[in-house]
């Protein structure tokens, strides 16, 4: 399929990955995914503007993960009432933040593992995971819990004056913390994430402390082959806006609004701040939002508009080419103008899409059974439905609108007589 379709969005500053999924739709209009692409926030500067293919992935719930967990973690050593040596682990979950709700509930616990080879681990201990407490009706829960695992040393202390834990052993353990999200469903828990601490990073200092985000399951299965799911085409477009307080912009939004009263107003600040950026696009959104707001949209809109018509040669041509006053035009009108668009549209709209009445009139295109005059006279109907809506609703365009269409025509109207 070819979507074709733009969208713009803020998202959190502290996001880890942007992800986009390709849902099927089935008979009964129930959604099933085929498969995601998923960036990490590093990488989006690599494919900046750029039209890119990505393979898809493969997606079910041990893969979607988010959250973080609060681990700390402290080595002490005992000697035990038959004379070993161990090592004494104790792993304290203080608390999770982020993550995700299941099925409008999260009710989440954890679970943890000491793992690692058998000579290392106590047997009595060795595949026991110790479980916490579940938390109820919470995505950050506050476990502030802790578990103590020992680990025997292999060697007898008394072969020695010191009791130091061997790089090679500690290499070989790990923490493993599984959350999981209690349910009452005959299906069981769902999985939260999971994360590996391997206890190397015990080497400089008996204890750590660290945030860790959850990771997706590592359950050694294969995974589908990226080119079995097939690909998507993406143009991603990302910018980082750092917003200082408003007294910091008084100089330049002083300027910026009396550009409407500057002649010629090619010479205005904001008129310039359009020639300067690459796209028009950029300069447009910011300034209309400002305009708007103090009520000034329309005379730099205007300003901006008629000197654009004088510029015109063709009364055929006007507001054809990209420049910053059509742009404005264009997002006053998306600001401004969208309920009202709903508004007059969504009935013919919605009957289009109820009727299902063919409106095909190339006769190259045109399906068996389909007639053309039929399908001429459907489209002319739907086209006068929505013809009378738009023209039947001056009551209901927003003032500012219509402000503006009427010193658009007037300049036209000036430049043309």
């Amino acid at each position: 399929p070819f979507y074709g379709e733009d969208f713009y969005c803020e998202i959190p500053r502290s996001f880890r990955h942007l992800s986009f999924y390709i849902f099927d739709r089935d008979v009964f209009r129930r959604d099933s995914i085929i498969g995601k692409v998923a960036m990490q926030k590093e990488d989006l500067q690599k494919y900046h503007n750029r039209d890119t293919w990505f393979q898809l992935q493969h997606v079910d719930a041990d893969s979607e993960v988010q959250g973080k967990v609060h681990l700390e973690l402290q080595l002490s050593k005992v000697i035990t009432d038959t004379g070993v040596v161990c090592h004494k682990l104790a792993t304290r979950i203080v608390e999770c933040q982020g993550l995700p709700i299941v099925n409008g509930q999260c009710d989440p616990y954890a679970t943890v593992t000491l793992a690692g080879p058998f000579r290392q681990v106590a047997s009595r201990l060795r595949s026991e995971a110790k479980k916490m407490k579940v938390k109820r009706k919470t995505n950050n829960p506050q476990f502030d819990e802790v578990f103590y695992f020992e680990v025997t040393q292999p060697c007898s202390y008394s072969k020695k004056s010191h009791f130091d834990f061997e790089e090679e052993d500690v290499d070989k353990l790990k923490i493993r913390v599984d959350l999981w999200n209690a349910s009452n469903l005959k299906f069981g828990d769902e999985f939260l994430g999971e994360l590996k601490i391997p206890l190397k990073v015990l080497r400089q200092s008996s204890s750590y402390e660290a945030w860790y985000f959850l990771q997706p399951r590592d359950n050694g299965s294969k995974s589908l082959k990226p080119d079995d799911l097939g690909s998507l085409w993406l143009n991603v477009i990302y910018t980082e806006d750092h917003v200082f307080s408003s007294n910091y912009y008084s100089p330049l939004q002083d300027l910026l609004l009396k550009s409407a009263d500057v002649e010629p107003v090619s010479a205005s600040a904001a008129h310039i701040l359009g020639e300067v950026c690459r796209e028009k696009q950029e300069a447009a959104v910011p300034l209309v939002r400002l305009f708007l707001h103090y009520g000034r949209v329309v005379p730099f809109i205007s300003a901006n508009a008629s000197a654009e018509v004088k510029r015109t040669q063709d009364p055929n041509t006007i507001f054809q080419g990209n420049s910053l006053a059509s742009k404005c035009i264009d997002e006053t009108m998306k600001l401004a103008g969208m309920h009202y668009l709903h508004v007059t549209l969504k009935p013919a709209i919605e009957e289009i899409c109820q009727s299902h009445k063919p409106c095909e009139i190339d006769p190259v295109k045109l399906k068996d059974g389909e007639n053309l005059e039929n399908n001429m006279e459907n489209l002319r109907q739907y086209m006068d439905r929505v013809f009378c809506a738009i023209t039947e609703s001056g009551v209901s365009c927003p003032t500012v609108m219509c402000d503006i269409f009427f010193s658009l025509r007037e300049a036209a109207a000036k430049r043309f007589q």
